[in-house]
């Protein structure tokens, strides 16, 4: 919810925006949705849900979603 409150109040137009969350079990669920509403004028790019519980260890995972979305 936060992230929400603060992304409808930022002009991100002609930016990509990519949606990142943890999760107990429903993956990126409606995030990509919520962003894609709250965005306007962005691309949404590929998101990353982390699992709560594994968050200490997702650096590998973290490096290869970077690497792939071109962040890195």
């Amino acid at each position: 919810m936060i992230m929400w409150a603060f992304a409808e109040r930022l002009d991100v137009a002609g930016t990509r925006v990519h949606p990142i969350t943890t999760h107990a079990v429903s993956g990126l669920g409606s995030v990509p949705d919520d962003y894609e509403q709250d965005c306007r004028g962005a691309t949404l790019g590929e998101g990353l849900a982390v699992r709560g519980e594994e968050v200490r260890d997702a650096g590998d995972a973290v490096d290869s979603w970077l690497q792939r979305t071109g962040l890195l």
